[in-house]
């Protein structure tokens, strides 16, 4: 529809259409518009173009003279049959490992790096409990949380990381902190799969990080959920392994 139709359409409902015809002082240029003049004869419309004015319109109590013109209905297209469903194909089987994701945070206790495993691996830090159970943990070794450091894997959300490559970079991870403020042990509160995983240990028996003596005990979130079963389990791997401080 062009646009001397669109106005001869305004009209006639009531409503007096104001359009510029020549650029005005100050305003922004326009879209040049499609005014076709259109005979008196072309369906009964006037081809006048609409009057230019500065003043608001006001409408107009009047009804169209007559309706626009129906639309025609289009037929609507044949049915398109369904293309069968395939049947599904077999997974392929590959022996990769599925990629691992978790959050540690550590902190230095005298001599050994305590890494808490966030039970959200995308929070800020530990959960609204979880902290003040670490505190707890942490007061064994008679230290108070400081500001942590943390390892994430993976290490960028966009690569992936295989167990073997998570357990190459948290060693190397451990090895930059003790470089930087010392540390010759490493006690980690690390989901069973994980520890499986990355270090082929189970919990609760001594393991080697690179060449420091290690301890995977239960996470906060089981320690919270199951006190009875993985404190008691983890403060007496804690007391064998040597790293409780030979309290009882």
């Amino acid at each position: 529809m062009n646009e001397a139709r669109r106005q001869w359409y305004l009209k006639a409902m009531g409503l007096t259409p104001w359009v510029a015809r020549a650029p005005l002082p100050g305003a922004a240029p326009s879209e040049l518009l499609d005014w076709r003049i259109e005979s008196e004869n072309d369906e009964g419309m006037a081809g006048e173009p609409a009057t230019v004015a500065e003043a608001t319109p006001v409408a107009s109590p009047q009804r169209p003279a007559s309706p626009p013109p129906a639309v025609t209905k289009q037929a609507a297209p044949p049915p398109v049959e369904a293309e069968p469903q395939r049947a599904p194909e077999a997974a392929v089987v590959t022996g990769e490992a599925p990629a691992l994701a978790f959050t540690l945070e550590a902190h230095l206790a005298g001599d050994t790096w305590v890494m808490f495993e966030q039970e959200d691996a995308q929070a800020p830090g530990l959960g609204r409990y979880g902290a003040p159970l670490a505190a707890s943990l942490l007061a064994v070794f008679g230290v108070t949380p400081q500001r942590p450091r943390r390892f994430y894997c993976p290490l960028t959300a966009d690569q992936p990381m295989s167990a073997d490559e998570a357990a190459q970079a948290l060693q190397a991870f451990v090895d930059g902190l003790a470089r930087q403020a010392g540390g010759a042990r490493v006690m980690l509160c690390l989901a069973e799969q994980h520890v499986l995983a990355l270090f082929g240990a189970e919990r609760y028996q001594p393991f080697t990080l690179g060449e420091r003596p290690a301890l995977a005990i239960s996470t906060l979130a089981e320690m919270l959920a199951e006190p009875a079963t993985h404190k008691a389990r983890s403060w007496r791997a804690m007391v064998e392994g040597g790293f409780a401080g030979g309290q009882q």
